[in-house]
């Protein structure tokens, strides 16, 4: 008999086509794919029960994929990038490779503008640093925890201030903070 691992496995290609009725490309489908594989065991390994009549329980599997597409897209839209698949196609259509450079083009130039200039950084952050300074110590903490990474909802757990509060002095100061820059 085979393993739940192996029953997955068995159905690849539906699970390259769910991911990709999301909206994925192929190369980006076939990584989720493989993070779900890798989900499903570390979900065995934890003792879930994964069976469905002797199959594989096709919903969780849905589930999985459409959790680590949405959080991959959610990475995505953060980032600056282009697959090879969408700059380059192997077919000699003019039209087609002209679209492709001018794309290729406005990525690269939009990865130069992007550059940092460090003395400005560095006058911005001085610029920063002295308006935190100057404001209460606790807007001025909360934007710095808050600014450094740390979820307001955690914040709020460890500090067991209300998250709203929370919220409202991180807006409130960044606020402060734009309209002083």
């Amino acid at each position: 008999m085979k393993s739940l691992v192996e029953l997955a496995y068995d159905k690849h290609k539906d699970w390259i086509n769910i991911v990709k009725s999301f909206g994925c490309n192929p190369s980006l489908a076939e990584d989720i794919v493989q993070s779900m594989y890798l989900q499903l065991i570390c979900d065995i390994q934890k003792g879930l029960d994964l069976w469905y009549n002797n199959q594989i329980n096709h919903y969780y599997v849905y589930k999985v994929l459409r959790g680590i597409y949405l959080n991959t897209h959610k990475k995505e839209t953060r980032m600056l990038k282009a697959y090879i698949d969408d700059v380059y196609y192997k077919d000699d259509d003019p039209q087609r490779k002209k679209q492709n450079i001018l794309r290729y083009s406005s990525v690269v130039n939009k990865l130069n503008e992007t550059t940092i200039d460090e003395e400005e950084y560095e006058k911005n952050k001085k610029k920063v640093d002295s308006i935190l300074e100057q404001m209460y110590w606790y807007d001025s903490k909360v934007f710095t925890l808050v600014a450094s990474g740390k979820s307001v909802a955690s914040l709020s757990r460890e500090t067991k201030i209300s998250y709203y509060s929370l919220y409202n002095t991180y807006r409130t100061a960044l606020k402060h903070i734009k309209d002083n820059l």
